[in-house]
């Protein structure tokens, strides 16, 4: 009877502490093994884009989001800054390009792109999504929200431990606003260090006491350096690690237009293993160092029909682009 009393207790005290870490999580959207969820409970496999909406003329997207959303995208990478790196990045304005992007039926992501290669500024750029005004802005947004810490922070000396320290505690600081929507990790070494993410990302998921992390790698890798099979590879090792990945940049080629890019696998691999992708960049506000990253050009710029090239191809044409792969769960 004493035995049969203990392991009741322990069943019970079990069930509780399932239900209590379910019940931390309503209302938000969640990682649930390598896949993530929104609030009402439907699988969100991300297809979208990112677009520098900090330097924009269409600052809050009015004009921009409703073009982005033709393309049936169900996530957008809104590239901010902090409010002392730029005096357009307030609160308010936050506020808007969040609820824009909602209104357009697509799930928000905003990134802090001040500390990009720089990982001296993690604690920095951490400060302003902990402030009590901006948490103000997410907190009303969090249904949907998935926050994108910071862009591909620190360069390619970054050693695992020091990430896995820098992100514990940036995590720590954030989640004890009451913050609880998925916080995205990019990797070091400018977003492309992948097997950084391979080994601290469990680790990480562990130490957040929600387990409610999305990791993010930047494939800037050049075909010419094997990426190919580097895709393949990185991918497979993801899926077998059960971690919750998605490709949170790439474009047809590197920086200053360096060689090929085989965005074709990325979208391939992504779509056979369940893995979200973001496309780099819409095009709307330019990629100075090389053109022709721009999904969309010309006159028609930032407009859906002016998708040209790889753009019109990643977006429409392709048979893993958006347009034909994009599933688009409520917002509700």
């Amino acid at each position: 009877m004493k035995t049969y009393t203990f392991f009741s207790l322990m069943a019970l005290l079990a069930l509780a502490s399932c239900k209590s870490n379910h019940t931390s999580l309503d209302g938000v959207a969640y990682v649930k093994g390598r896949h993530v969820y929104t609030a009402n409970h439907e699988k969100l496999v991300m297809r979208g884009v990112n677009e520098m909406f900090i330097w924009s003329d269409d600052l809050t997207g009015d004009t921009i989001i409703p073009e982005i959303a033709k393309t049936n995208s169900n996530t957008l990478r809104i590239v901010w800054l902090t409010d002392s790196e730029n005096i357009n990045a307030t609160p308010e304005n936050l506020d808007k390009i969040i609820q824009n992007t909602v209104d357009a039926g697509i799930f928000p992501m905003p990134e802090l792109h001040g500390a990009t290669g720089k990982w001296e500024k993690l604690q920095e750029q951490v400060d302003y999504w902990v402030r009590p005004d901006v948490v103000k802005v997410l907190k009303k947004h969090e249904r949907y929200l998935l926050l994108n810490i910071v862009n591909e922070c620190g360069g390619h000396d970054v050693d695992a431990e020091t990430f896995r320290i820098g992100y514990e505690l940036a995590i720590d600081r954030i989640r004890a606003t009451g913050l609880r929507c998925p916080l995205v990790i990019d990797a070091s070494g400018w977003g492309q260090d992948l097997d950084i993410l391979l080994e601290t990302g469990p680790g990480l998921l562990k130490h957040d006491p929600l387990s409610n992390l999305i990791f993010s790698v930047h494939m800037w890798w050049v075909a010419e350096d094997g990426s190919t099979q580097r895709i393949i590879d990185g991918i497979e090792q993801s899926v077998n690690l059960n971690l919750p990945l998605i490709v949170g940049e790439f474009a047809p080629m590197g920086v200053n237009c360096a060689r090929h890019i085989d965005y074709e696998t990325i979208m391939e691999q992504c779509q056979k293993h369940d893995i979200g992708w973001l496309a780099w960049s819409w095009g709307a506000v330019g990629n100075g160092d090389c053109a022709e990253m721009d999904m969309t050009r010309g006159e028609l710029r930032g407009k859906f029909k002016g998708l040209t090239d790889w753009g019109l191809e990643v977006a429409v044409t392709h048979p893993y682009s958006i347009k034909n792969t994009s599933i688009k769960p409520s917002l509700e």
